[in-house]
């Protein structure tokens, strides 16, 4: 279990907690690493490590060559993954981030999956990305998933319960508690998440919510330059939940602004 952004504390403090799971209650072993980017920590920096300025999300595999990110990549992927049967980032909604709690797991990986499934959040949203950790993990064989609950950087009991227990079931999932232990929840909705990005840097208003359902076409929020010069309408171009969405007034071009599940 490991939360990869140094300022998405409630999976921090989830990991912390995880950590603290008794050995002899589990078979097999658990690896927890609490704070990958403590650079981020400890600048209380959103996304990007601040020794290179890149978002060690997007570098997996990483390169033993490269920058910092890039070399703490590579190391998670050569050495802390070695020999794992199930491999989980944790994620608890950036300081400019509010959502609703989801996973994530690469498409068409039947056993990430299930893994997805059996966290127990109410949304697994397939995806492709080929950049981030659990693709990574899962080209290496492991099967891997993302769970992600709270925003804004707060710690919250809710999302750091939803992530304890995100964890929890997939251990059970993967044979190292008893499955009959695990809470029944209601399966999660499989979706995709298509993602609507700013098309020029400016001021951001949204005007819906996390969970909000929107339809295809539906005003969600608009750019505009600062003086009031300009103003862009931005509308869903698909319909179905919000799952997240930008908080922060300051957007670039290009920056993702609001995800949408869809069916």
């Amino acid at each position: 279990a490991l939360p990869i952004y140094g300022a998405e504390y409630s999976s921090i403090e989830a990991a912390r907690r995880i950590a603290r799971i008794a050995p002899d209650s589990f078979a097999g072993e658990l690896t927890v690493l609490p704070i990958l980017n403590i650079g981020a920590f400890f600048q209380h920096r959103a996304f990007h490590n601040p020794s290179d300025d890149k978002n060690v999300n997007w570098v997996f595999p990483g390169d033993p060559k490269g920058t910092a990110s890039d070399r703490l990549a590579h190391w998670l992927v050569s050495q802390a993954m070695s020999g794992m049967d199930g491999y989980i980032d944790l994620h608890g909604g950036d300081i400019v981030e509010a959502l609703m709690p989801f996973s994530i797991y690469p498409d068409t990986h039947a056993r990430s999956r299930e893994l997805a499934i059996a966290s127990g959040l109410p949304f697994a949203s397939a995806s492709n990305r080929k950049v981030h950790s659990y693709a990574a993990a899962v080209g290496g064989g492991i099967p891997a998933v993302l769970l992600e609950a709270g925003q804004n950087g707060l710690v919250t009991e809710e999302a750091v319960g939803l992530l304890e227990s995100g964890v929890k079931g997939v251990m059970a999932e993967l044979g190292m508690t008893a499955k009959a232990n695990r809470p029944a929840k209601a399966a999660p909705r499989l979706v995709r998440m298509e993602v609507a990005t700013a098309p020029d840097a400016g001021y951001w208003t949204c005007t819906t919510r996390p969970g909000a359902e929107v339809r295809k076409g539906d005003r969600v929020g608009t750019v505009a330059d600062l003086i009031g010069r300009w103003e862009k309408p931005i509308l869903a171009e698909h319909s179905g939940p919000v799952l997240y969405h930008l908080t922060s007034l300051a957007v670039n071009k290009s920056q993702a602004l609001i995800g949408i599940a869809v069916s």
